[in-house]
């Protein structure tokens, strides 16, 4: 009688040994932190004379263009200028703005491409989007509109005032080589999200000039853009 209390003691340890080593329990996923710069917005801010602007944009992604580089020109035909230059390649330029009723601010990125390294969509547009955005410094284009030799960054803001010099070859050349001596554009980070958003973060300071060639300094500015994958396809 106690052995058979026994054996059936036994048979219910092993079964219950047997459950406990084939059951296998399942931990929840764990869902990755979200990142908080996925709720990030284009932002911008900088000095004038001691007043600070600063605006804030949900996108100020709003143009791309096209240019002929190192523009010169051919001839004068009845006040008709005729423009000319390097045939297989295209300046391409990106164009983000910020308004507000106190002032209004583009940043352009500019870089020429040889045709061969761009893909047609509205315009001619590089295949790399983001290289245009590396990190490190940018020299401001002086002969952006006009010659359109120079890589860089360009400005503009209220009133007519930028950092590069009149696009017409109607008038000589505006500013001197040396006009942005004193003036930095810096890349100084851009990160990868997880979501595949970019976000650029940059300081900068120059100096803008009007048509009557009267100046303001910009100090202590910052600029962060956030980049999707669908703003790459411009």
């Amino acid at each position: 009688m106690k052995f058979k209390h026994l054996l059936g003691f036994s048979m219910v340890l092993l079964c219950f040994a047997s459950c406990k080593k084939d059951s296998t329990i399942i931990e929840p996923p764990i869902e990755p932190k979200e990142d908080p710069l996925e709720y990030a917005k284009d932002s911008i801010s900088y000095s004038i004379n001691g007043v600070t602007y600063n605006k804030t944009e949900s996108s100020s992604f709003y143009s791309a263009g096209n240019r002929q580089p190192y523009s010169k020109v051919d001839s004068i035909v009845n006040n008709a200028y005729y423009i000319s230059g390097i045939k297989d390649s295209v300046l391409y330029s990106r164009k983000y703005g910020f308004s507000s009723d106190r002032q209004k601010v583009d940043v352009i990125f500019i870089k020429t491409y040889s045709k061969a390294a761009m893909l047609q969509s509205l315009i001619l547009r590089p295949k790399n989007i983001m290289d245009l955005f590396t990190v490190g410094s940018r020299n401001y284009a002086l002969d952006y509109e006009r010659d359109n030799i120079q890589n860089g960054i360009a400005l503009t803001i209220s009133d007519g005032f930028r950092t590069y010099g009149s696009e017409s070859f109607r008038m000589p050349s505006q500013l001197s080589s040396d006009a942005q001596k004193n003036s930095k554009f810096e890349i100084t980070s851009l990160r990868k999200l997880n979501s595949g958003t970019y976000i650029l973060e940059a300081k900068f300071n120059a100096i803008v000039f009007n048509e009557k060639n009267e100046s303001k300094k910009l100090e202590n500015g910052y600029l962060r853009l956030v980049m999707s994958k669908y703003d790459t396809i411009l």
